[in-house]
């Protein structure tokens, strides 16, 4: 483990890959994340929030958090943005997955 921001990115950008094997539903609309060392967030942005949504969100940050060891903390939220609303990154976070929506269709 580095604490090389862009090796640590590297990291958490393979983890994360990993981790949304077969957690990517319909209803997933795009994935946010902050990589800042000792800090991952991500933000899975969904049609709409359930039980099911925050399950699949509890299980891909296990499977993040099995990759990392302490210091890291790693933080999860699965976030509800209807369609039609934008899409949009808060401060340092990029895209790791964004579904084709609207006029691109």
């Amino acid at each position: 483990m580095t604490t090389d921001p862009a090796t640590f990115r590297t990291e958490v950008l393979l983890s994360l890959q990993r981790a949304l094997w077969d957690l990517v539903t319909p209803a997933l609309r795009a994935v946010a994340v902050r990589p800042l060392y000792p800090l991952i967030e991500a933000r899975l942005v969904y049609e709409a929030v359930g039980d099911e949504e925050r399950q699949l969100a509890a299980e891909a940050e296990s499977y993040v958090i099995a990759d990392f060891l302490p210091p890291i903390d790693v933080r999860f939220a699965a976030v509800e943005v209807p369609p039609g609303l934008q899409r949009e990154l808060e401060a340092d976070e990029e895209w790791i997955y964004r579904r084709r929506e609207g006029e691109s269709l």
